[in-house]
């Protein structure tokens, strides 16, 4: 089964969300769900000539290569890396090999595997889709006051839109328009909206959390179910070790972790 057809139990918690729900499950779960993009194997060579035209040009790099090759193509893009945080984050991700490239509609992602794992679990796979333009990252920046915070601006050069799951949530803002930000108290129930308010929504967690990240650079998980924001690194280079630890487990990213 390929890994889009599977979600986690935690997404199973996401359709039923109520007040104290149980915020995680013993294991990923199956399912059936349908799939939504098509995936297409390295060396892709078989991508209808319409969706090839669709592609980011750097996604479209990737046509006709095996998948060690691919593989080099996007730890070419990564060697100029320096800062440790994303460094030791690229050692992670360095070990999954590159596989497939898939048709979001939106310029496409490559898809990586951890060698030697069960790539239709959470976590044993990421998709990554091109860079974002450096001036369109550094405007979206901007409109969240976060234009000065070099750690999160890396990040999002190098990794911006990168998910576990492509047909749910479990991802990272990419170029959507404007970049989403914590602006719902519902209703005065949410424990610390006024210290968050206004941060940017980084990250979607299949079971329905949010990574916020505050203009001072601090760190935080909104967590729905409970109705509550809980801080969670004091500024960003934590959050990507803490990220980078969490990358290592064959489990969905979000506030609770593995039982």
């Amino acid at each position: 089964m390929k890994p889009h057809l599977r979600a986690t139990a935690c997404l199973i918690l996401l359709a039923g969300l109520v007040g104290g729900c149980a915020p995680r499950v013993d294991e990923p779960a199956d399912s059936t769900m349908p799939q939504k993009y098509p995936i297409y194997e390295l060396s892709a060579t078989d991508i209808p000539k319409d969706v090839q035209a669709s592609l980011h040009l750097w996604i479209a790099g990737f046509i006709g290569l095996s998948p060690a090759e691919a593989t080099a193509r996007l730890h070419e893009r990564w060697s100029s890396i320096q800062r440790p945080s994303l460094i030791a984050l690229r050692e992670t991700f360095s070990e999954f090999e590159v596989r497939a490239i898939v048709d979001t509609g939106v310029g496409g992602m490559i898809y990586a595997v951890r060698p030697n794992a069960d790539d239709g679990i959470i976590g044993n796979s990421f998709y990554l889709p091109a860079p974002i333009e450096p001036e369109e990252l550094t405007a979206k920046l901007q409109r969240v006051s976060l234009g000065e915070n070099a750690a999160v601006q890396e990040f999002m050069q190098y990794f911006g839109g990168l998910a576990e799951n492509v047909d749910a949530a479990g991802n990272f803002v990419y170029r959507d328009d404007p970049w989403p930000t914590f602006t719902d108290s519902w209703d005065g129930s949410i424990q610390g909206f006024d210290e968050w308010k206004s941060s940017l929504m980084l990250y979607t967690a299949l079971n329905g959390c949010h990574v916020l990240v505050h203009p001072n650079g601090k760190v935080a998980w909104w967590m729905m179910q409970e109705h509550r924001v809980a801080e969670q690194s004091k500024d960003f280079d934590e959050f990507i070790l803490y990220f980078n630890k969490h990358r290592k487990l064959a489990w969905p990213f979000d506030p609770y972790g593995p039982p």
